[in-house]
C-alpha cells in the first residue's frame, strides 16, 4: 500500500530529525536503507532530503542573492543596446547616462536602475543576444597558417587605364545576420581609386 504525499512529507520530516541526531555512519546507513524502503527514493535523493536540501514536494530554493534588475530593466537595456549599435559593456555603460535621459515611455525606477548597471552585469545580460561562439578561436601560430586563411590573388593588378575593377558587398548588420539590414554594393577603380557605393 502507497503512502499518501502528506503521509510521506510527515514521514520524511521526522526521520530527517533522528537523522541529524545520529553521528555514526553505520546507523546513519542503517536509517537512509529504511526510508528508502519505505518511501522508494533512489539512494542519493534519500542522502540528499534526510540531510536536510530539500524534502518531497518542497519547492528548490534559488541560492545566491535575489535579482536586482527585473524584466522592465532587462527590456530597456536591450533596446537601448540596439539603438547604440550593439557596443560592449564598457562602451555601453559609459554611454547610458547620455541614452537615458532620452528614453521614452520607461519609469525613473529603470532609468537609476540603468545607471547603476556594471559593465560585467551589462555583458551578462546582453549575453544571449549576442552572436557568439562556443569555441575559443586561437590566433595561427606560424606564418603558413595565417596564408592558409587568407585568400591570395595570382593575377596582377598593374594597370594603366581606368575600366578595370573590383566589386565587393558589405553587409551591415552589426554581426548578426538574423532581421533586417542593408548591404552595400562597393565598386572600385583600379587604375585611378575611384568609389562607387550603393547601398
Amino acid at each position: 500500500m502507497e503512502m499518501s504525499s502528506e503521509s510521506v512529507k510527515e514521514y520524511t520530516l521526522r526521520m530527517r530529525e533522528r537523522y541529524s541526531r545520529m553521528t555514526g555512519r553505520q546507523a546513519k546507513g542503517v536509517l537512509l536503507d529504511e526510508f528508502i524502503e519505505v518511501t522508494g527514493h533512489e539512494r542519493k535523493y534519500a542522502i540528499k532530503v534526510l540531510g536536510g536540501s530539500r524534502g518531497p514536494s518542497e519547492k528548490a530554493c534559488r541560492r545566491g542573492r535575489k535579482p536586482r534588475f527585473g524584466p522592465a530593466v532587462d527590456k530597456a537595456l536591450k533596446k537601448l543596446w540596439q539603438e547604440m549599435d550593439q557596443p560592449c559593456g564598457k562602451r555601453m555603460r559609459d554611454m547610458l547616462p547620455l541614452w537615458v535621459g532620452h528614453m521614452r515611455g520607461i519609469r525613473q525606477k529603470t532609468r537609476d536602475s540603468l545607471l547603476e548597471m556594471s559593465p560585467a552585469t551589462i555583458d551578462r545580460k546582453l549575453r544571449d543576444y549576442k552572436v557568439g561562439t562556443s569555441r575559443k578561436i586561437r590566433p595561427p601560430r606560424s606564418e603558413n597558417a595565417i596564408k592558409a586563411q587568407v585568400e591570395i590573388r595570382a593575377e596582377s593588378w598593374d594597370v594603366g587605364e581606368p575600366g578595370w575593377t573590383e566589386i565587393d558587398t558589405v553587409a551591415h548588420c552589426g554581426g548578426d545576420m538574423s532581421g533586417n539590414f542593408i548591404w552595400t554594393l562597393t565598386c572600385v577603380d583600379i587604375a585611378s581609386g575611384w568609389t562607387e557605393v550603393r547601398p
